[in-house]
Order: structure tokens, then sequence, then C-alpha cells
């Protein structure tokens, strides 16, 4: 499924279904072997042997982190560049940011490494700070957002497992806000097409405190309303 890694199997599906409604024909379980033509692409043969007739091809690159400059360097590398909070390489004064930097984050305690242009944004700006000797902790909930035809999303947090995924309105109607939970606390949540929300969400996630998976269902009860301990949310 499209997705599946981050959204699970069901959100993959959803997705796929939106893509799928408006023409477009997925390939899943195969890739790219080559491209056939004389003078200009006329197919693309993938890997299970199907050759698929075009006019052109639209080919998307940067899957791996760039860091061969970095590793020449002596840096430490793992998934990315590896930097502290302050995104500071292992190397002195040396700093990453954006898509190949494999940050540690003080609220997930783990290393992350976001691939999402709104991640740039923001750890340029705390790496700068922390060149010039400013008190730097990037501790931002992992953001991201995308416009798919008529489907906008909003997703905050991070969620590799977790136990299930609770729904405030229903995926059929394509309005709806998904919840992945974790021992009953929110570790990730997207908005579909529901907006004014997603502050809401990342100070769930913040609160780390245990969720009545009923109470997020409910769609009477504002999101604001159940977190019992206001935290600061996360800028966009």
């Amino acid at each position: 499924m499209p997705l599946e890694r981050v959204l699970g199997n069901e959100l993959g599906a959803f997705y796929r279904d939106v893509h799928e409604t408006h023409g477009v024909e997925m390939r899943m379980q195969t890739g790219v072997e080559a491209f056939e033509g004389a003078h200009s692409v006329a197919a693309v043969r993938t890997r299970d042997g199907q050759s698929i007739a075009c006019d052109f091809v639209v080919v998307g690159v940067g899957v791996i982190p760039r860091a061969r400059l970095a590793d020449a360097a002596g840096a430490k590398l793992e998934n990315g560049i590896v930097v502290n909070q302050q995104l500071r390489t292992t190397l002195p004064n040396v700093f990453a940011a954006g898509d190949v930097a494999n940050a540690w984050h003080p609220f997930f305690k783990r290393n992350i490494r976001v691939e999402h242009w709104a991640n740039a944004l923001n750890q340029g700006p705390a790496a700068a700070q922390a060149m010039l000797g400013q008190d730097v902790c990037y501790d931002r909930i992992p953001y991201f957002f995308s416009d798919q035809y008529e489907i906008g999303m909003e997703y905050s947090g991070y969620a590799t497992e977790w136990d299930e995924v609770i729904y405030r309105g229903a995926i059929s109607d394509g309005e709806f806000i998904a919840f992945w939970l974790k021992d009953q606390r929110v570790i990730a949540g997207m908005n579909v097409n529901v907006w004014d929300v997603n502050e809401d969400v990342q100070r769930l996630i913040r609160s780390r405190q245990e969720i009545n998976p009923a109470a997020l269902r409910d769609q009477s009860t504002p999101l604001g309303e159940l977190i019992s301990q206001p935290t600061p949310a996360d800028a966009k």
C-alpha cells in the first residue's frame, strides 16, 4: 500500500483508493527495471517483466540521504548525519539540518530523521542560532502536510509502532481525524479535510496522558477539552 510504512494498511488503502478514483493505476510490489526506446522513452519495463507504454516518465530521486561529504570529514552517520538536539554533528563546529539530519529528539528520546520541507524550514534557523552560541533545543513535534486532489491532510507525531488507530469521523466520508495510540496515549494524529485542530493534536501528544478511545471518537467533544493539563503546542 502507498504510505503503509507511515500510516498503516487501512489508511494506505484510503490513499490508494483516492488515486485510483482519479484514474491512477498503481503497480505494487514491483519496481522499475529499465526505460525502453530508441531515441526517446517509449516504455517502462518493470522488475516483474511488464512493459508499460509511455510518452514520458517522471522520476523521483533523493530517498537516500546524501552524506558523502560528512562521511569524508569523519562525522558519524546512521540513517543520515547524526546530530544532537542542538543539530550539532560529532565534528566540532559542524551542524546539519533538514532531510539529511538524523537528530536526537528530547521528547521522543530517540534520533529522528524527518523528510519534509517544513522540517528543513524550522531546523535551518535553529542550527544557525546554535552556531551563534544561543541555547537551542530542537524539540518540535514532527509535522508534515500533503494535498492530493481534493484531499488535504496534516500529520503530527512519530509512530513506528502502535496498538490501535482511532478515528474521529468516518474514513468513507473523506473527513476525519486519525489517532495512533500506544499504551492508550496519542503518539501521532492526522487530520484529513478537518482544519484548525493540528495544535490540539500536538498538545494531546505532548500531554502523554492516557486517553479514553471513546472520547477520541466523540466528535461532539472538542479535542482541547480532552487535555487535562494544557501543554505548549508547537507552532507550525
